[in-house]
C-alpha cells in the first residue's frame, strides 16, 4: 500500500500556492509516495539520504506522509 492511498480524500486544508518543484523534488515525492523509504530513494537517484530530506522538505512539510499530501493536493505527482 502506499502513502498516497492512505491518505484522506480532502487536502484543502494542505495547499500551498506558486509551488514549483524541480524535477528532482517531483521524482523523490514520487517514489515516496510509492511507500519507499529515504534510503530506498536515495540508492534508487544515486542521493545521500540527506539530499532526499532537503528534497521532500521544500513543502515545508512536518514529514513524508505530509510531503506526499501536498504534492497530491497541488497535482504535482
Amino acid at each position: 500500500m502506499s502513502i498516497a492511498s492512505s491518505l484522506p480524500r480532502d487536502l484543502s486544508g494542505l495547499k500551498i500556492e506558486g509551488t514549483d518543484l524541480t524535477d528532482g523534488e517531483t521524482q523523490v515525492l514520487r517514489l515516496l509516495a510509492r511507500g519507499l523509504t529515504r534510503r530506498e530513494v536515495g540508492s534508487r537517484l544515486n542521493k545521500s539520504e540527506e539530499t532526499v530530506k532537503a528534497r521532500r522538505s521544500r513543502l515545508r512539510a512536518r514529514n513524508t506522509t505530509h510531503a506526499v499530501a501536498i504534492a497530491v493536493s497541488l497535482d504535482l505527482i
